[in-house]
């Protein structure tokens, strides 16, 4: 069958699976509704690919979306953020020490497979240096893959639910708006964001550049007032939809027993992480007064595209979201290749 068809094969069952979510009222239906549609495809061995280029797309679509929460006043909120990144440091140090003790113990994983497994993400960086350094590629992609989808699944409710406080009320507009229109002018300066922001991006070699990028020239175009204007909401549904079904190639063709393995290890690995994540989010609304949403959904270890467009699709604060995800990134892309040959020797010549 030709890859085109496939594409759109998988296109058509996220988007039914999207369109449930969103009639049942799932949060992020669109996203969790794709993703819970294909995942089942792809472990019974039915092809569902998802062409990576509009996946990228619609990656710094996001970029540019979260780009719009740059505006001028958004560095009167600065001081605080030395504080939380410092948390975000010393979560970062508390979930991988446990990730290893759990991946080692009760995964039975080697070294490198455990400490990439139990690093807080991004989770295509890990599944590029994991194998670099040792890794088991499989097992990266089921314990990753597995942590990810139970990230989208749980978080979603959790913020909707106990985050409706005083202090982090999460409000999600329902409404669909089909509308693309938008002024010419603003158009070109959003689409000239996103292409040069990726390449660009890329280029330079950013952490996660299809979002970076992007979100970079946008934060700097809604900042000096180029633009006021964000990609239309019909963007954002085809971007959980696109992201959600790509989840599923991490299950491809994986049997019950491999599935209760990777949940067994990523499951319980996010389990705790969330635990962790919750009490740090409680410090930063006590003490920082950020809503526990907005702080909670700062520290998950999600993938930085997926925490993002979570942001966007409960109403919360994206902008301080994807710096403090951006920062985690950094930390394990900085950290990981020195500290994993200490630990685990030096990655073998190939």
């Amino acid at each position: 069958m030709p890859i085109q068809i496939l594409y759109l094969r998988t296109f058509l069952i996220g988007s039914l699976g999207g369109l449930v979510g969103y009639l049942f009222n799932f949060p992020l239906g669109w996203l969790v509704g794709a993703m819970l549609a294909t995942i089942p495809c792809a472990m019974v061995g039915v092809r569902v690919p998802t062409p990576w280029s509009l996946r990228s797309v619609m990656i710094g679509t996001i970029g540019l979306m979260v780009g719009g929460a740059f505006t001028p006043g958004i560095f009167d909120r600065m001081a605080e953020w030395a504080f939380t990144l410092t948390g975000v440091t010393i979560y970062c140090v508390i979930i991988s020490i446990i990730g290893i003790f759990m991946c080692r113990v009760i995964g039975r994983l080697d070294r490198p497979t455990a400490a990439f497994s139990a690093a807080p993400g991004g989770l295509s960086e890990i599944l590029v240096l994991g194998p670099a350094y040792g890794a088991d590629v499989r097992s990266l992609s089921l314990v990753h893959g597995m942590r990810l989808a139970v990230i989208l699944v749980v978080v979603p409710t959790v913020v909707a639910t106990v985050g409706a406080g005083a202090a982090g009320l999460v409000t999600v507009d329902r409404s669909i708006d089909f509308s693309v229109t938008m002024p010419l002018l603003d158009f070109a300066i959003l689409v000239a964001c996103l292409v040069i922001g990726m390449y660009g991006g890329r280029r330079i070699r950013l952490p996660a550049a299809h979002l970076t990028g992007p979100l970079i020239l946008s934060a700097i175009a809604h900042y000096t007032g180029l633009t006021t204007v964000s990609p239309p909401q019909i963007l954002l549904i085809i971007a959980q939809i696109v992201i959600g079904a790509s989840v599923a190639q991490f299950f491809s063709d994986t049997g019950w027993r491999q599935i209760a393995a990777g949940l067994a290890i990523g499951g319980g690995l996010t389990i705790i992480n969330l635990g962790v994540a919750a009490l740090f989010a409680l410090g930063f609304q006590t003490w920082l007064d950020v809503p526990f949403a907005t702080g909670l959904m700062a520290l998950v270890p999600g993938g930085l595209p997926e925490m993002s467009l979570v942001s966007i699709a409960l109403g919360l604060d994206a902008a301080f979201v994807s710096i403090h995800h951006l920062f985690r990134i950094i930390l394990v892309l900085i950290f990981l290749p020195i500290l994993v040959p200490l630990w685990a020797g030096k990655p073998a010549e190939h």
